[in-house]
């Protein structure tokens, strides 16, 4: 598949994947590195082993999960439905399709590659192996399922993140309170474990909205950016998703592009033919 606004940050829990920005240079400094890679665990009522947190930062950290409907409630959603589309000034739009079974931990994927056929990658999370289809026809290899993990991994933490800040191997402080544009925030900054992954230097500041609740951006400064300014991403648009709410806009400071999730939903049930088909019915 086209790689089009890779990262490097966990997605459910495990290890830290690297990533490029190939197909969309424009993103190279913003989508392509804000992402926690791995392998996902089976949702069940028992609480997650927990990163490291002061006792601020673990409350304004629970007051933004429990602005999106809390935890729980995002435990319990079966499937997330979504699209993950980067629109670029002049370009046509990109467009990665998933269909995500949180409790089997799997992901159909369908986006284009770089000669422009259909994709189609059906992968099993927790150990990266599966199927996939070019232009419907089975693939010999495996390198399209890996590119399909890849596609997970970015393009669904770009919706989850705010429930992941407590994940193992995570460190997370309070930087106080700021005031900007007449909104003021609770600051948490993001680090990581050393020997977590593959850039365990990332940093991450998060501004949480006082009123809301809610994330309104986030600066990053990786590994990768050495020498260079931190970059900033929006969080906006958030959006009543079955019991969560979700950002489905990101816009990024001194960039054109825009990052946007459409047709979202968390529906109860999916077909079992989304997981086993090169093709399924509209």
């Amino acid at each position: 598949m086209v790689r089009v606004g890779r990262a490097t940050h966990p997605g459910p829990s495990g290890p830290h994947r690297h990533g490029t920005a190939a197909s969309v240079a424009v993103l190279a400094c913003t989508l392509g590195a804000v992402l926690l890679g791995s392998a996902p665990r089976v949702e069940t009522a028992t609480l997650p082993p927990m990163g490291h947190a002061d006792p601020k930062a673990a409350a304004v950290a629970d007051e933004l999960a429990r602005a999106m409907g809390g935890l729980e409630a995002w435990r319990n959603v079966p499937y997330i439905r979504f699209d993950f589309v980067v629109e670029s000034p002049g370009k046509p739009a990109v467009r990665f399709r998933h269909w995500w079974d949180k409790r089997m931990g799997r992901d159909r994927v369908e986006g284009p590659n770089d000669q422009g056929k259909q994709v189609v990658a059906i992968v099993q999370l927790s150990d990266r192996k599966g199927k996939s289809f070019t232009a419907g026809v089975p693939d010999a290899d495996s390198a399209n399922v890996q590119e399909g993990y890849g596609r997970w991994v970015n393009d669904s933490y770009w919706l989850m993140m705010p429930f992941k800040l407590r994940d193992p191997g995570t460190h997370l402080k309070y930087s106080g309170r700021k005031k900007e544009k007449g909104a003021e925030y609770d600051v948490l900054e993001l680090t990581f474990d050393k020997g977590v992954g593959l850039t365990p230097g990332d940093h991450y500041w998060l501004y949480v909205n006082t009123k809301t609740h809610l994330l309104d951006r986030w600066d990053f400064l990786l590994e990768s950016m050495k020498g260079k300014p931190a970059a900033t991403a929006t969080w906006e648009d958030w959006t009543q998703v079955g019991p969560i709410r979700l950002s489905t806009v990101h816009h990024f400071t001194g960039r054109p592009a825009v990052l946007k999730f459409e047709n979202v939903s968390a529906p109860a049930t999916l077909p079992e033919a989304v997981y086993t088909q090169a093709s399924i019915p509209e």
